[in-house]
C-alpha cells in the first residue's frame, strides 16, 4: 500500500493534544504523512501548534482567510491533500477523540481495497445522545440498519447506508477530489451524494465490540456543522 496520511483537524481546543498523543500511540499501520489543520482562526494558536508538532513531523497549517467552520475546514483540508499528499489513504481525525485500543489501519485498508463500494470505514464511539444511551449504543439504536460482514482474512465490519461520518475513519485520498459540499447540513448532503453513486459505509469490528473511540468533546468552537 502507498501509505496513510494522518489528518487531524482542530478548531482551537486544548483536547487536540490528548487526541494526537492517543493517535500516535494507538494507530497501527504505515502512516507516511502527518497533517494538522488548525481552524481556530488564531495565528498565534497555529504558531504554537507548529512549534510543538512540526519537530515530530507534522505539517501544521491554517486557512489564510481565518476560521472556516466544519464544512469549510474539510473542504480546505481535502483540497490540500488532493494537491500535496502522496498517500493512498487518509486517516481523518477530529480533535476530540481518543482511541481505546490499537487500530489496525492496514487491515482496514485491505477491506476498502477489496470492497470498492465502501466510501469509508469508521470507528464506533460511545453512546452520546439520549436516544443512543437509552438503546445502549449507536448501532443498537437502529440494529436492523447494519449488515454483519466478514472477509476471508477474518476482518469484520458493519455495513450500512445511514451516513458518512467525520468521526475517526479511513477513506481513500481519491475521495477528497469530490470536494466537500458548500451548503448547510453538508454531512447529510455528502452522504446522499455518495449513496446516489452506489457507495455504502462501514463501522469497523463486530456488532458486539465495545466502542473503539471515546468522544471527549462537549462543545464545538467551530461553526457550520
Amino acid at each position: 500500500m502507498n501509505g496513510i496520511a494522518l489528518a487531524v483537524v482542530t478548531d482551537g481546543r486544548d483536547c487536540v493534544h490528548t487526541t494526537i498523543a492517543s493517535a500516535l500511540a494507538m494507530l497501527e499501520g504505515p502512516i507516511t504523512e502527518y497533517w494538522l489543520y488548525d481552524d481556530s482562526g488564531d495565528i498565534l494558536h497555529t504558531a504554537a501548534l507548529r512549534s510543538r508538532y512540526a519537530p515530530i513531523g507534522f505539517r501544521v497549517w491554517s486557512h489564510p482567510g481565518g476560521r472556516q467552520g466544519f464544512g469549510g475546514a474539510i473542504r480546505y483540508l481535502w483540497s490540500t491533500l488532493t494537491e500535496e499528499s502522496d498517500a493512498e489513504w487518509v486517516w481523518h481525525c477530529e480533535d476530540d477523540f481518543t482511541f481505546n485500543r490499537e487500530v489496525p489501519l492496514a487491515r482496514m485498508a485491505t477491506v476498502l481495497r477489496t470492497n470498492a463500494h465502501l466510501a469509508q470505514i469508521c470507528l464506533r464511539r460511545q453512546a452520546w445522545n439520549e436516544a443512543e444511551k437509552a438503546a445502549g449504543g449507536i448501532v443498537e439504536l437502529n440494529p436492523g440498519d447494519y449488515v454483519d460482514r466478514r472477509d476471508v482474512f477474518g476482518n469484520q465490519w458493519l455495513e450500512h447506508r445511514r451516513c458518512f461520518s467525520s468521526n475517526p475513519c479511513l477513506y481513500r485520498r481519491s475521495l477528497c477530489q469530490r470536494g466537500w459540499p458548500d451548503v448547510k447540513h453538508s454531512e447529510g448532503v455528502f452522504t446522499h451524494d455518495l449513496l446516489a453513486d452506489g457507495y455504502r459505509f462501514a463501522y469497523w469490528g463486530d456488532r458486539y465490540d465495545p466502542p473503539w473511540v471515546t468522544h471527549t468533546g462537549h462543545e464545538r468552537v467551530g461553526s457550520g456543522y
